[in-house]
Formats: structure tokens, sequence, C-alpha cells
């Protein structure tokens, strides 16, 4: 030990140790809480506690407190209770063991320590409660806004449409329906949401109610402007020599067409579909792409289904089809160079066709409109059903125009002939503005007329030409 001592490094190591340990001691010391604990009393009040009514809410609806609200005086010592908080604090109305009416009942205080002495002024609240009462309503939906431009918005469609309202008996006859709002402000397509519903009673007011269920889905088609109209389909081209077409048929006969209003307001069928019969000589069945005119935003469906019937052709003599004089001007009378007025046609389609063809099925006329005094040969134009041909379509016939007095002072020369007229009685209707009568009958005419099916119309004059 007296060498320890006597060794100076020794020693100055014990010193700094011991002078550490000493800091250390006084430094813990000072973090050491001093608890004074006293068996003081203390208080404090709390205002305008609200009152939480404690009842069955399936059965149940409180309808009024009165007061709603208390003050809580807390009283405690400070040797059993350190003061933090009294946010927890509550007052509740036990209802749980009343049925409907009016009842007094006593509140009581929870949420705070035990060791806290309280008085709840006033001490009880006047409840009045009522059963529940369900009630099956519709949802309605209400858009506000509006969509982009040239979509328009269309029915939503609500799952479930129906729900439960449940509300206290003595409000069950107000209750209307259960309604929630969309907003569609420039939407340009299908809006699909959910929607949380809120009571309202039949002024349009809304009111106090559960709903079941209180959410719903919603779905409201945002589209452009459509119109239902036929679909045209344009056949071109012809079958195979020696084929026709018996028949004709798609599926659908209507499509949906989309677009802006004003687009839709000048259409009242779609074009523009054309299927191609070039060299066909057996039954097909094809699927057809829509296609898309401009301004047109889509249409529905996009294809159609068509079937088109091939056979091997036949023929039919349809004889004494009349010709009709149309286009008379006022001033003029017409002449056909022929003594008959009507003409043999030989017609070629399908055999099933063929059949069903009358003398009333075919017209033809021959156009006289904006032709000058003269003799003139002109087609006969044929107007025939739909899926028959002529076998020779070019016919054609030779007509003299004079003026209303008979002067054939404008007209080409005739040497050695004039033209020639049938009885009154064969003369078929022209429907001219200023009518036509048949002409006294002059010597025959060696006009010809050409077309190697076709027969001589009679001369046709104006009704005003004296007789």
């Amino acid at each position: 030990m007296d060498r320890f001592l006597r060794n100076n490094n020794m020693v100055k190591a014990a010193a700094v140790l011991i002078a550490l340990l000493l800091w250390l001691v006084v430094r813990l010391g000072d973090n050491e809480p001093i608890q004074r604990v006293s068996n003081k009393a203390v208080s404090e009040t709390i205002s305008n506690v609200t009152v939480n009514p404690v009842y069955d809410e399936a059965q149940y609806a409180v309808m009024s407190i009165e007061p709603k609200e208390v003050s809580v005086d807390m009283t405690w010592k400070e040797s059993s209770y350190l003061k933090s908080s009294f946010s927890n604090l509550q007052v509740e109305a036990d209802l749980t063991e009343l049925t409907e009416g009016t009842h007094d009942v006593v509140l009581r205080a929870v949420g705070i320590s035990n060791n806290i002495v309280t008085t709840i002024s006033p001490y009880s609240v006047k409840v009045t409660i009522e059963k529940i009462q369900h009630k099956q309503v519709p949802v309605e939906i209400t858009t506000t806004g509006n969509p982009s431009a040239g979509y328009k918005a269309g029915q939503p469609v609500i799952r479930p449409n129906r729900v439960s309202i449940s509300v206290p008996q003595s409000m069950v006859d107000q209750v209307d329906s259960a309604r929630a709002q969309v907003s569609i402000e420039g939407a340009n397509e299908t809006i699909s949401k959910q929607v949380k519903l809120t009571v309202y009673d039949w002024n349009g007011r809304s009111m106090d109610g559960q709903v079941s269920p209180q959410v719903v889905d919603v779905e409201i088609p945002i589209t452009s402007p459509f119109k239902l109209m036929p679909i045209q389909v344009k056949l071109t081209g012809e079958p195979a020599e020696g084929y026709s077409v018996a028949s004709f048929s798609q599926d659908p006969e209507t499509v949906s067409v989309y677009a802006a209003q004003d687009v839709l307001n000048g259409m009242d069928f779609y074009a523009g579909l054309e299927l191609d019969l070039s060299g066909f000589k057996e039954t097909r069945k094809l699927d057809l792409t829509v296609p898309l005119k401009p301004g047109i935003a889509s249409v529905a469906p996009a294809a159609i289904k068509a079937t088109v019937e091939i056979v091997p052709s036949g023929q039919k003599l349809l004889e004494q089809v009349p010709i009709t004089l149309t286009g008379q001007s006022e001033g003029f009378t017409y002449k056909l160079a022929t003594e008959k007025s009507t003409i043999d046609m030989n017609l070629i389609g399908a055999p099933s066709v063929l059949n069903n063809v009358r003398l009333q099925d075919v017209q033809a006329t021959v156009d006289l409109s904006n032709l000058g005094l003269g003799v003139h040969d002109l087609p006969v134009i044929v107007n025939l059903p739909l899926f028959v041909k002529i076998q020779n379509p070019k016919i054609t016939v030779t007509v003299e125009i004079l003026s209303a007095t008979g002067s054939a002072t404008d007209k080409p020369a005739t040497p050695g002939k004039t033209s020639s007229t049938p009885p009154a009685s064969s003369t078929p209707s022209t429907g001219s503005s200023s009518g036509v009568s048949p002409t006294p009958t002059p010597t025959p005419s060696d006009t010809p007329v050409i077309g190697p099916t076709s027969s001589i119309v009679p001369g046709v004059e104006d009704e005003d030409e004296p007789t």
C-alpha cells in the first residue's frame, strides 16, 4: 500500500476516477423528480356537455331530449388523481330498458377515473322515443351539368333501384324517395360510380332517416345523339351470264346512327353500303361492314348479314306495255310515227320473280322535256320490277313536234309523207298539264321506230288543237 501511495502516477489516476464518479452522481441526481403528495381536494366544472342517448337504434328513434346539454362538476384529491385531460368525458342517458313514449331519465358520467366524484346539473332529462318503421322507396338520380358538345346523357341505370328507409312511426307517411346527384359536366363516355343516398319527403326536402343500403351503383350512358333508320344496301354488278337474283335479304334492316343532331335531322335512311354481284353463280351469305360516312360518329351494329339468292335465269314475254308521254309543253302538239301505243318486252330474271310480273308492274315512258319543233328519235325509258331486266333495253320511238296551230313551218321536212294517228280510243294518257287528244287521221308516215322489240305508238296532240 505504501508503495502504491508513493507512486505519483497511480495517485493521479485514482484522483481522476474519483472525480468522474462524483460528477456522475451529481448529474444523475439533478434528473430525479421530487414528488410532493398532498391530500388537498381539487374541483373543476365542465359546461355544455352533450347528452348521448343509449338505446336500440334498430327498434327505436329518439325524437327529443330536453335539455340537450348539461354541466358536470368534478372533485378529486391530489393524492389520488393527477389531472391530465377530460377529453373522454361523456354524459349518457340509458334508454335500453324503455319503450316508446316520454320518460325522465337520470344521467351518468362516463369516460373518467373512478377517483373523481361527479355532479351533473341537471341530473336528469326528458326523453321522447318512438318505434322505428320501415318503408320501401324508389331511388332517384338527378344529373347536374352538361356533357361534352355533341353528346347527351341517357337514362341512369341504378342497382338496386329501390331501398329501405327506416324512420320514426310518425314520419313514415312523409317519406317519398331516396335521392342522389351525379355530375355529367364535360362527360364524353359512360359514367359509372357509387353514390350516397339521402331521404326526401313529398315536398322535395331532405329529412332524417336511415337508408339501407346507403350506397348504390349508378351508370349513366353518355352517347352522341342517335337515330334508328333503315339501312340501304346497293346491289352493283351483274351475276354471271345466264344467272339472276331471285331474292335479297338482310339482317338487321335498321341500324342506330350516332351523329350530331343536325346531321341526323337530314337523314331518313343510311346509305353507302354496297354489294357487288359480279360473277355470282350461286346463293351467297355474307357479312357486310357498315361504312362510316363523313359526320357519322358510329353505327350500331357495325356489320349486317346479307343473303343473296342466285338461280339460273328465265324469260317472259310481256305484251302490249303502254307507252306514256311525259314533259309536254303548252303550245305544241306531239305525234308518234306509228299506229300502235304499246310495245312488247322480253323480260329476263329468276323464274320465281318473272311469274309475279304483271302488266301494271312495268312502265314505259318517253320524255319530251325541252324539245323544239321537228322530228325526234327518243329512247323509251323502261321502269322494271326489282331483279328484272329487259333483253334489249335500247328501245326508241320517233316523235314529231308541231306548233299548236298545226303549222309545220319550223319542223324538218319529210318529203312525200305525213304522220298518221290511230283512233282516239288507242291513245294513252300523257299526264300533260295542257291535256292531249287524238289528231285526225292523215296519210301514213314512213318514219321508222328503232328497236327490235318495240311496237309503234300512235300520234298524240294537244287537246287545244282544232279538229
